[in-house]
């Protein structure tokens, strides 16, 4: 299979540069001006017209208008994006103090000098440990309105949400209702996108219910689409029930497909650097790789974009999704993302959904999951070592992924190059999983 990455916004060293996009989205479309200079052009250029948001829904409890389509901060590097996201109408911002350490809360913060501040939206996040106190959790909210340059939050969020103790966590709530008393935070929420390994694994779908039960969460971020649905749409049905405000991330699976023959040709060109057990899988992979790319001339996809597209409009078409947010890194995707505001899935864009299900579903580790991980004996986190497989390979973010991998407490996938794949069999969906851990290792060990 072979899909040109240049087909893919944002993707590696293909992604738009500022003056690129610049040099295509001037008031004046800079070719034309050329053209005018040297006599070939008489007629006046056009101004070119940007995609705007046409969606707004209602997020829960909140009352407030967001955008369908919203702004992740988490590579948010400079504030032009974040105003370019606001021209295209985007109102919704999902930010984090530890993004870019930092650094994407202080983009948007002067970014948001620019625009009317009530007219926007904007959650940010706390991770922190079961010991933290209210005194710290409220000085670090401080902090996030002092880089946002703003005089209070919409919500803040415990970020990741690892269990459900740290949904009913004593300080958190302490901090922000003295903080809500003084108008800095006006609603909580909580992210989750798996468990955390303990004796009894607490799946998404578990802790989102008890936030849900709790009573005390206004909104919350969590894992959907078309391949992951079944936990999210019990979340999208209890939320329902609670008013609770429902915000997306990680609706594209389809990245995995993409990869897959780049993958293969690593293994093979690496034959005798590849752990023999890894070694062994070459030949599935090759031959999943084939299946893959007579799947897509089949059903005559032409291309990486028609399918995320398809993929964003499933997560759209539910009535109870309030926003879709996207880890936006350039000006392309801005215009790709904006483009689907206000759009549901078609009758093709859900045949081609559901064929891809069943043809190509075991090349995704469904995010926030961690059904295996009960089968495994030495107690991998399976599910949080995926993910970061998929930020390193799929998103981009190498450097993300390998300090998260090297700080992960406990056994790593690099116990799993003697085991028999207990994972791999105990997994509903046929997914490669043990090829893809002993993967994972390769790649994300710091050497």
């Amino acid at each position: 299979m072979t899909v040109n990455k240049k087909e893919i916004p944002g993707s590696g060293k293909h992604a738009m540069s500022r003056r690129g996009f610049i040099g295509t989205l001037p008031v004046v479309v800079g070719a034309g001006i050329l053209r005018a200079q040297e006599g070939t052009s008489p007629e006046p250029v056009a101004e070119k017209k940007i995609n705007k948001i046409k969606g707004f829904r209602t997020l829960g409890r909140t009352g407030f208008k967001v955008s369908d389509i919203g702004l992740g901060g988490v590579e948010l590097t400079t504030p032009v994006l974040v105003k370019a996201a606001l021209d295209h109408g985007i109102n919704y911002i999902d930010t984090g103090e530890s993004y870019l350490r930092g650094k994407s809360e202080e983009n948007i913060g002067i970014a948001l000098k620019d625009y009317d501040r009530k007219s926007i939206f904007i959650s940010s996040k706390l991770f922190f440990k079961p010991e933290a106190t209210k005194k710290e959790l409220k000085e670090r909210t401080l902090k996030c309105l002092e880089r946002l340059q703003t005089d209070y939050i919409d919500c803040m969020m415990i970020h990741g949400t690892p269990t459900i103790e740290m949904v009913k966590s004593e300080a958190f709530h302490a901090a922000m209702k003295e903080l809500k008393a003084d108008g800095k935070v006006r609603y909580l929420g909580l992210s989750n996108h798996g468990g955390q390994y303990d004796e009894e694994f607490k799946d998404m779908e578990k802790i989102m219910t008890a936030a849900a039960e709790d009573g005390r969460f206004d909104v919350a971020l969590f894992v959907y689409n078309f391949l992951q649905h079944d936990m999210g749409e019990n979340i999208l049905k209890i939320f329902k029930e609670k008013n609770i405000g429902a915000t997306l991330m990680k609706v594209n699976p389809l990245l995995e497909y993409i990869e897959l023959d780049e993958y293969v040709n690593e293994l093979d060109t690496k034959k005798e650097e590849v752990h023999e057990a890894l070694r062994k899988r070459v030949a599935l992979y090759k031959r999943r790789a084939e299946e893959t790319e007579a799947f897509r001339k089949k059903y005559n996809l032409n291309g990486y974009e028609q399918m995320r597209d398809a993929a964003i409009r499933f997560a759209l078409s539910h009535p109870d999704v309030h926003t879709v947010t996207f880890s936006i890194k350039n000006f392309d995707q801005i215009e790709a993302y904006v483009a689907l505001s206000g759009t549901t899935l078609s009758s093709p864009d859900k045949q081609a959904l559901i064929l891809y299900e069943k043809e190509c579903g075991d090349l995704y580790c469904r995010h926030a999951c961690g059904i295996c991980e009960k089968a495994c004996p030495e107690k991998v986190p399976v599910n949080r070592i995926m993910r970061y497989r998929h930020y390193f390979k799929a998103q981009g973010r190498e450097k993300t992924a390998m300090v998260k991998y090297a700080a992960l407490k406990g056994n790593k996938a690099d116990q799993c190059k003697n085991c028999a794949g207990y994972c791999e069999t105990a997994c509903p969906y046929g997914v490669h999983v043990h090829g893809m851990l002993l993967h994972a290792n390769s790649i994300l060990t710091l050497e």
